[in-house]
């Protein structure tokens, strides 16, 4: 059975988020002494490193194209990986868990709002009441079931953070679309990677030279270099790739389901307890999810 492109973009954006969901319990254990600028720093140096071996050469062959292609890949470097992971962090040090993963769970609204308004993307009826399901779902799971932790709900410049951060995601899933056939993937992603390194750099720069900084140890630099290979660099690739096929407003009715992922990770690699509206959440984002791709289960169906 040959899965369809649409298919293979929903496959593509559902591995993303497994590997992007594994972050969240690992974060947890490194040291708070690290600064937002710094984790971004390691974080986005290491999956660098990682994509030399495979995208330098690519990248000078069709440097060309790249210099063609700046004013939108430095932006989508920029934005989506070193802007992104510092409001990310910086978010963390002001609000609770709850408000951001309630905040960060906009990120697929703003992509359906800016894929339909500037991209020319269309959603069908069915595909809103699945987004619909699986934003009920996320509530549901970060509020733990009981609605009226809604007033327990206070706003810091942390939820700012956050909420800028979600619309730089799908601002950033917005300018993957524009990547041109004649660009290789690895060049893409390579060349974004430089102007994320070159725009932290200065930053890391100006923490490093304090005179009470110290470099992590290697335990925190093993933490980083995972999350770099794997989660980061892998996961970037693939959601790339999907949102070539499938468009963002799609690929971001699947990213609602990383809060289940992470939670099933805490489970096993925290053992964290299972509550009942972890389920139901978990069981409304899927669902959210499936409605969302009807039409691609029953293509498959017939194929």
């Amino acid at each position: 059975m040959r899965f369809s492109e649409t298919a293979r973009g929903y496959w593509l954006a559902l591995l993303a988020t497994v590997l992007w969901s594994t972050v969240f319990p690992l974060v947890r254990v490194l040291p708070e002494s690290l600064s937002p600028v710094e984790l971004a720093f390691w974080r986005w140096l290491f999956t660098f490193l990682c994509m030399v071996p495979f995208g330098l050469t690519a990248l000078k062959t069709h440097w060309s194209l790249v210099c063609d292609n700046w004013k939108w890949l430095l932006p989508a470097g920029v934005l989506g990986f070193s802007a992104y992971s510092i409001l990310m962090f910086e978010a963390g040090h002001t609000t609770d868990a709850t408000n951001m993963s309630l905040i960060a769970a906009t990120a697929p609204v703003f992509m359906a709002f800016l894929a339909c308004t500037f991209m020319g993307e269309r959603l069908s009826p069915l595909q809103f009441v699945g987004l619909a399901v699986a934003v009920t779902g996320v509530v549901v799971l970060v509020l733990d079931g009981d609605w009226r932790h809604l007033a327990d709900l206070s706003f810091t410049m942390g939820d700012l953070w956050m909420l800028v951060a979600a619309f730089l995601f799908a601002i950033y899933s917005m300018l993957v679309r524009r990547r041109p056939a004649a660009l290789p993937q690895k060049v893409f992603m390579m060349a974004m990677l430089v102007c994320s390194v070159l725009a932290l750099s200065p930053m890391m720069a100006v923490s490093a030279i304090r005179p009470d900084y110290v470099l992590p140890d290697g335990m925190t630099m093993l933490i980083m270099l995972y999350i770099a290979a794997i989660p980061t660099l892998t996961g970037y690739l693939l959601w790339n790739r999907s949102v070539e096929y499938i468009g963002a407003a799609r690929a971001g009715i699947v990213y609602y389901s990383i809060p289940l992922f992470s939670s099933l990770e805490a489970v096993v690699f925290l053992h964290e307890q299972v509550s009942f509206s972890q389920i139901t959440g978990g069981v409304l984002i899927i669902g959210g999810i499936l409605l969302s791709s009807l039409n691609i289960l029953k293509t498959l169906r017939r194929s």
